[in-house]
């Protein structure tokens, strides 16, 4: 009985141990699934690596705070454009010398090409200092970043003024202008002299000698005390004046009641404005128109002559345009346009800025020259090297003396010759510096040096490639403005698409010193060589190298002995006993096979 109760016991408590087992929680390592294994990690992605090819400014001189649009164009070697996406890509601008900007992003090239770019900063800022342009590109979402820098050569250093012991101003260099045009003034012959209360209308012309236009030129008269503007107005508006054109305007004039000198004039100035070099610059030509008249008062007083003037009738130079440095001979004919007769004339020759003389003496003398009387007078001339191009002025003073009755009166004239000058077109060019090798499908260089001998810049310079069988990314560059005395050089990076020979153009057109368009080409032939074959090219493709004919050489012993057995039975025909062919031995141990016999 006693085992019996104790098996009830313990099957009792094997109950209670179950059914606690079953009413605890599972812990958290039982339930939970087992943990996945790590992925691998990605490779990181390739940094860029983007190379300037070149830049474009909007300015051709960049000043502290001025505002211009900086184009960049770049380049990845490594990455073709099919595998190139704008939006998997950062590209900013870096602290520099100049002001913030999100720059615009253009594809340039062709899927199958390396990927080219163009960058835009549109209305940056320069700050004065430095010449640096900084681009940051990198791959979003990880990855290191490429800086690319640019030196912008338009970009004009700012330099603080240097404070000097004196408060002098410092001189500012006259800036480089066009010449303004001569604008010659004339007027209408009178039937008469002017006489009181006598009106009379005065044709007045003006004739452009320049080579630029005069634009909304404005005239204004002023008589002189015993004249009066019978016109509505003493300003009149003229339409512009084309070079070597002529515009006329009509005055009328009226004597006074009383006249006092026999000598009237009409004062006249024409203000204008004409083109420099895309300024409009404002100036002027004044001169006064002598009118004779007949004075009022006492009739036995005597009339003052008029003073007698002389004028320059006509004048050559030889040439139809006088290059800076070149000599020529001044051949001018003056004459006497008065009454009276002159004396003492002395004729002086000044040049100004732009010729001197070529020997001889620039002052002339006349001891006498009569009413109507002419003379001629040749001046040999150079036009200085440093000459302005377009009309320049050479001005022939006169001063005299003329006798009116018992009378001596000193008198004088002015007048200026317009003489055409033109500067040398001394822009060099360079042939082509051709590259060692070209292959296709890579890209080569070629290169164009220039200078500018001249003593003025050359403007507006622009340089393009022209041809088939090639790719380039920046077929045209504009270089702008090349000073005088500067150097430098253009560059091209053509892509050949196939081997051979490619024909290639390169064209440069600028505007010489005189503003007239020039152009240099330069035709280049390239020989292309194959490209390198591909790394991963299929064994398929090879060619099959024959197997080496090893059963021939089994036949050459065998040859040798059919050889001898043919002499042994030779000898065997001739009735001699042969001897039996010796049985084959092996060759010694210090003996080889086919050694000389000693």
């Amino acid at each position: 009985m006693s085992v019996t109760l104790l098996q009830k016991s313990a099957a009792l408590a094997a109950c209670l141990l179950l059914s606690v087992s079953l009413c605890l929680p599972a812990r958290a390592e039982e339930l939970e699934p087992p943990a996945a294994p790590p992925a691998a990690a990605e490779p990181a992605p390739n940094p860029p690596e983007f190379l300037a090819l070149s830049y474009t400014s909007s300015r051709d001189a960049i000043h502290r705070g001025e505002v211009s649009d900086l184009t960049v164009t770049l380049k990845d070697t490594a990455l073709l454009t099919r595998d190139f996406r704008v939006e998997d890509y950062d590209f900013s601008k870096l602290i520099d010398s100049f002001s913030a900007c999100t720059p615009g992003v253009e594809v340039l090239s062709a899927e199958d090409e390396p990927v080219t770019l163009r960058l835009t900063c549109a209305g940056v800022s320069y700050s004065g200092t430095g010449q640096s342009l900084k681009l940051s590109a990198a791959r979003k979402g990880g990855g290191p970043a490429q800086t690319v820098e640019i030196t912008v050569a338009q970009a004009v250093e700012y330099t603080p003024p240097v404070p000097t012991p004196k408060p002098e101003p410092t001189p500012t260099p006259a800036p480089k202008e066009q010449p303004a045009p001569a604008v010659v003034i004339t007027r209408s012959a009178l039937a008469a002299p002017l006489a009181a209360n006598q009106a009379a209308d005065i044709v007045v012309t003006f004739h452009n000698a320049g080579k630029t236009r005069v634009l909304t030129p404005q005239a204004v008269f002023t008589p002189s005390e015993s004249l009066l503007l019978v016109s509505d107005t003493s300003t009149f508006l003229l339409p512009d004046i084309e070079p070597g054109k002529s515009q006329s305007v009509t005055v009328r004039v009226q004597a006074g009641k009383e006249i006092a000198a026999a000598s009237q004039a009409l004062a006249v100035e024409l203000k204008y404005n004409y083109d420099n070099a895309g300024t409009l610059t404002a100036a002027s030509a004044a001169d006064k128109l002598n009118l004779a008249a007949v004075t009022t008062g006492d009739p036995a007083q005597k009339t003052d002559a008029a003073t007698p003037n002389i004028v320059v009738r006509d004048f050559t130079y030889g040439q139809s345009n006088i290059a800076a440095g070149s000599r020529f001979t001044l051949d001018f004919r003056f004459q006497n346009m008065g009454r009276l007769r002159v004396e003492n004339v002395v004729a002086s020759v000044d040049g100004g800025e732009n010729f001197a003389l070529d020997g001889g003496t620039s002052t002339f003398y006349y001891d006498a020259l009569p009413a109507k009387g002419e003379q001629k007078q040749s001046v040999p001339l150079q036009a200085l090297p440093t000459a302005k191009s377009g009309a320049q002025a050479v001005t022939v003073q006169f001063k005299y003396e003329y006798v009116d009755g018992n009378k001596r009166t000193a008198a004088s004239s002015e007048v200026r010759m317009a003489v055409p000058v033109v500067q040398q077109d001394r822009f060099q060019i360079n042939a082509p510096a051709l590259p060692e090798s070209c292959t296709a499908g890579e890209e080569c260089v070629l290169t164009l040096n220039y200078v500018n001998r001249g003593k003025t810049d050359v403007s507006n310079v622009e340089a393009a490639v022209e041809g088939d069988g090639f790719d380039a990314a920046a077929k045209t560059q504009y270089v702008g403005n090349i000073t005088a005395g500067t150097s430098g050089s253009i560059g091209f990076a053509l892509t050949p698409n196939q081997a051979g020979k490619v024909k290639v153009l390169l064209k440069v057109t600028y505007e010489d010193p005189n503003l007239q368009p020039q152009t240099k080409e330069f035709p280049v032939e390239l020989t292309v060589g194959e490209g390198a074959l591909p790394d991963d090219l299929p064994m398929d493709d090879l060619p099959e190298e024959k197997p080496f004919p090893w059963p021939l050489l089994a036949l050459i012993p065998l040859g040798g002995v059919i050889a001898g057995a043919v002499v042994v039975l030779r000898r065997g025909g001739k009735g001699k006993t042969a001897d039996p062919v010796p049985a084959w031995e092996p060759w010694p141990d210090d003996e080889t096979p086919g050694s000389p016999e000693e």
